[in-house]
């Protein structure tokens, strides 16, 4: 019954979804003028980071990018200029480390400024069986795709508030909603960032 429930309410999502990008794409609501916004994007060495950082330097905004991966991220700043970025800051950070998220953090303050948009994309997943996955993979996991969610936002978000203005992004996936065969760490991951992400959206 429960399963029945769920799919109705995936396909009543769809068809309303459905139903609303028709509308949209007919009468197209106003954008937002995102030119000289500070956007920090975690992940940004690769995929959807590296797309996300793109679509912002088109659009005008100062961009800083956060990954691990140097050269992932070298690259990124280098195809965003070209895109039409004028302001790129790159810095390399393992967000599964709080001190390191706070530090890198502080720096960004420092030479940059304080971030209007923050996209935390950054995401990890092993990619293996349940009882395959290592121990110290899966709470890679969870510190990269959940904890480090909470040390940015206490990073960067009293700055937003101070000025009453700024935006928190969260890239999650449909694992959050569906199982998916050898992603059971990400399945759960997902299912715990979304709840997290309700209470800070709803506390005061």
């Amino acid at each position: 019954m429960n399963f029945f429930l769920e799919t109705l309410k995936v396909l009543l999502l769809t068809i309303y979804l459905t139903f609303e990008s028709i509308i949209l794409w007919l009468i197209p609501s106003r954008r937002k003028n995102v030119a000289g916004e500070l956007v920090l994007i975690t992940g940004a060495g690769s995929g959807i980071g590296r797309l996300v950082a793109l679509e912002f330097a088109r659009l005008g905004s100062t961009l800083v990018l956060w990954d691990i991966n140097e050269e992932g991220n070298k690259e990124t700043s280098r195809l965003a200029k070209k895109n039409g970025a004028v302001r790129v800051h790159t810095y390399t950070c393992d967000c599964s480390k709080r001190e390191e998220v706070y530090r890198v953090a502080d720096q960004v303050k420092k030479e940059v400024g304080d971030i209007s948009i923050l996209i935390n994309n950054a995401g990890i997943v092993t990619g293996k069986k349940f009882i395959e996955s290592p121990d110290a993979l899966v709470e890679k996991t969870m510190q990269v795709n959940t904890m480090a969610h909470f040390w940015t936002y206490k990073a960067f978000l009293p700055a937003m508030m101070a000025s009453n203005h700024g935006h928190l992004v969260s890239i999650a996936s449909s694992a959050g909603l569906i199982g998916v065969n050898g992603l059971a760490d990400k399945v759960c991951d997902e299912v715990r960032r979304e709840r997290i992400t309700s209470d800070i959206i709803y506390c005061e």
